[in-house]
């Protein structure tokens, strides 16, 4: 059976903004958890197109349009939302424009973070992966099986942190820590990096967030009256998550066909 586990933090803003209306068509293309979808199919007769990229996310949508309130209301899709002209045009044939709304929240999902063998964390003990397209491995080290055959052409051409943090120079490293994580000891986190692959490959999220951690212990930062420690592994794993799903080039694609 489907279950929700995330309620968007937004959703009574982007109801009130969007005001689903019987008849209409709507797109969600950061399905997640569903906290969208099913609040806007919920507030009236209308239907919404799921998109998600993330295979265990798409199996959700399939439980949830399987389900009395939804069938014939919920189309899922499997597909990076960037995409989404061309998919709508191959899986439906609608002609464009076909929504009457769209919503995207996108980033990573708290539940991709708190799944370990997704590889998105720094405080979970994974295998080097964060593709938001990848089911990641048991046990570190064997993929878990396909269901849909979609999920090869996303894994297509698509690289893991395992690779760019064994492969990737020291330079394009460090431009990728600083320019999508912000971080001013990008170059430093990248010589502990090629330091420490020299020995021997790295495998796990723990071993590269022990790798940034020694490197550059925890800041101490404050804000307002709180004195707290940042974890100095944060701004390397968001980094390496958005160079590794594209996830600018995705949002300015999807904007650009909305």
């Amino acid at each position: 059976p489907y279950t929700r586990i995330h309620t968007p933090v937004l959703l009574p803003e982007v109801l009130t903004h969007l005001t689903p209306e019987n008849g209409k068509v709507y797109c969600d293309l950061t399905f997640g958890d569903g906290g969208y979808t099913k609040a806007i199919l919920d507030s009236c007769d209308c239907k919404v197109v799921a998109v998600d990229q993330d295979p265990t996310a798409y199996e959700k949508a399939l439980q949830l349009a399987a389900t009395a309130p939804y069938k014939d209301r919920l189309f899922p899709l499997l597909s990076k939302f960037g995409n989404i002209h061309t998919a709508i045009q191959e899986h439906f044939r609608w002609d464009s424009p076909c929504f009457d709304g769209i919503v995207m929240d996108i980033g990573v999902s708290s539940g991709q973070i708190e799944t370990p063998c997704r590889g998105f964390s720094y405080k979970l003990e994974g295998p080097l992966d964060m593709r938001m397209c990848s089911r990641g491995k048991e046990d570190n080290h064997t993929p878990y099986p396909m269901v849909f055959d979609k999920e090869a052409s996303l894994l297509h051409k698509s690289i893991s942190a395992y690779e760019l943090v064994n492969f990737y120079s020291r330079e394009r490293i460090a431009d990728i820590i600083y320019q999508y994580g912000g971080d001013r000891l990008s170059r430093k986190i990248a010589d502990a990096i090629l330091q420490a692959r020299q020995k021997a490959p790295l495998q796990t999220t723990a071993e590269l967030a022990a790798v940034i951690h020694k490197a550059c212990p925890h800041p101490r930062w404050q804000r307002g009256d709180d004195d707290m420690l940042r974890n100095s592994a944060a701004r390397t794993f968001q980094a390496l998550r958005i160079y590794i799903n594209n996830e600018l080039g995705e949002l300015e694609n999807a904007l650009r066909a909305s």
